[in-house]
């Protein structure tokens, strides 16, 4: 067995097979790198054997009918090789025919060279043949080298049989043999040759895919990292957007807080003066209280002490509720009620207010829904409240004119309108209009017993019920608050 395998070996190095898979692919290359140059050159000697029939005719012509058989049979063998050449399984069949169509090229060389051994011709075609089976049609080396040298004693046998001049088969062998050994050196050379470039290129292959692989490996790395450095750059853009906006809200904080540490200041002034101004009414007019000199004087000033009583109640109640607003203790209680009784007890509260009365007010109100089906749910009591402090406010800056509230139903939406003919808000002074301490410091309450707080309570009111407030206003025409409670309504309505 081992005999065998080290024979089969040398038999391989001697053929230039590779030992291994290699020979399939090198067999596969070589037909892909030679069928064109074969099926070429099967034309041109297809050619050229008819060609050589001219001189049949010239220096053969007693043996012209067998010499043009020979050529006929041999032409048609190579223009069937020729044309088969285009067929799919060419490439499974091509060194075969190859070998074929050679050794019987030659053979007709020999049966035409022993019928006219004198003539220098056909030994000179013979030649011709091993030039064309090493060099132009691409026959392996192995199968050259058999082909040849059944040849040359194909032509030996031939010349004893023929009885061909001993001198001329022994010096046409010497030539056909150099011509033969020419042509194997030539076929050897060639063979090895491609094979080296083969070998290369399979190196060269295996390279360029190790080289792919590394290049897909490391563009697989270089996409992982892109990929992480873009989301660590995705981080970092927000962290800094994040920075950005925290800064910018620490500085709006930090600017709010100033603006409210002076709002709070100024608010504190004017909040002592607007306690000692009613404690000054009190106590001043206690104590003239003794000197009354009429029923009248006295009651004037019962009156007087009564009024600044109530207007310290006043201020006091909305120091309370923003102390509770400020604190978070601030409680939202629902109850059902009857709208229209609160819009009633409004109205009367405010159809004996002093400025109504005194400045000639018309005052009037107008209900969004019959007496017999105004059940609503909501804080009662921070309801009223806001009415109180949206109305009074219309109250204090209406010189003239008239004051109107009422309401409608929107879906579940309570929305309150309160329209006075007043002085006024300025277009600018309106987006500061419920802020906290506003009031106290912009000056329009000068004279009209205002703290400026009844507005910013109202919006924390609505906004802890779950609505809003806002206002339409222009100098010297009047002002338009509207407010909006969401839900007033029970999932099923009593």
């Amino acid at each position: 067995m081992i005999f065998w395998t080290e024979l089969i070996n040398k038999v391989k190095r001697l053929s230039l097979n590779f030992p291994d898979e290699r020979e399939i692919e090198y067999r596969e290359f070589y037909y892909v790198r030679s069928y064109k140059t074969t099926r070429f050159a099967y034309l041109i000697l297809s050619l050229l054997y008819a060609f050589f029939g001219y001189l049949d005719s010239v220096v053969a012509q007693q043996y012209f009918d067998l010499f043009i058989t020979i050529r006929i049979v041999i032409v048609a063998l190579l223009l069937s090789v020729f044309a088969y050449s285009y067929s799919r399984n060419f490439r499974y069949h091509w060194q075969t025919l190859i070998l074929i169509t050679y050794f019987l090229g030659a053979v007709g060389i020999i049966l035409m060279l022993v019928r006219m051994p004198e003539v220098v011709v056909y030994s000179s075609g013979l030649i011709l043949v091993f030039l064309a089976g090493s060099v132009l049609i691409k026959l392996r080396f192995l199968a050259f080298s058999i082909a040849s040298w059944l040849v040359i004693i194909l032509y030996i046998i031939a010349g004893f049989i023929f009885q061909v001049d001993y001198n001329i088969v022994l010096s046409n062998s010497f030539f056909f043999i150099g011509a033969i050994i020419i042509g194997m050196i030539a076929a050897y050379r060639t063979e090895v040759f491609n094979r080296s470039i083969f070998d290369l290129y399979l190196q060269i292959a295996k390279k360029n895919a190790q080289i792919e692989q590394a290049n897909r490996n490391l563009e697989e790395k270089v996409e992982v990292r892109t990929k992480l450095l873009n989301d660590r750059n995705r981080e970092l853009n927000d962290e800094v957007k994040h920075r950005a906006i925290v800064e910018k809200e620490l500085i709006a904080a930090k600017e709010r807080a100033e603006e409210s540490d002076k709002l709070k200041s100024a608010f504190l002034a004017n909040m002592s003066h607007e306690i000692r101004t009613p404690m000054n009414g009190i106590l001043g007019f206690a104590h003239l209280l003794h000197e009354a000199e009429s029923e009248e004087e006295f009651t004037e000033f019962v009156n007087t002490i009564i009024k600044s009583g109530e207007h310290l109640l006043n201020l006091i109640n909305d120091i309370i509720d923003l102390s509770k607003i400020e604190a978070g203790i601030l409680k939202i209680e629902e109850s059902k009620f009857e709208l229209n009784r609160l819009t009633e007890e409004i109205y009367d509260m405010f159809s004996v207010n002093k400025h109504i009365v005194e400045r000639n007010i018309q005052f009037s109100y107008k209900d969004g829904l019959p007496d017999d089906n105004c059940l609503i749910l909501t804080d009662r009591v921070r309801l009223k409240q806001i009415l109180i402090n949206v109305v009074n406010n219309a109250c204090k800056y209406t010189d003239h004119g008239s004051i109107e509230f009422c309401y409608k139903i929107e879906e579940d939406n309570l929305i309150f309108v309160v329209k006075d003919t007043g002085i006024g808000i300025p277009e600018d002074a309106q987006k500061h209009i419920f802020d906290r301490f506003m009031q106290a410091t912009n000056g329009k309450t000068s004279g009209r017993e205002s703290t400026g707080l009844g507005l910013s309570i109202t919006k924390t009111y609505l906004h802890l019920m779950g609505g809003n407030i806002s206002v339409k206003s222009e100098v010297n025409v009047g002002s338009e608050f509207t407010f909006v409670l969401p839900h007033i309504f029970e999932t099923q309505k009593t």
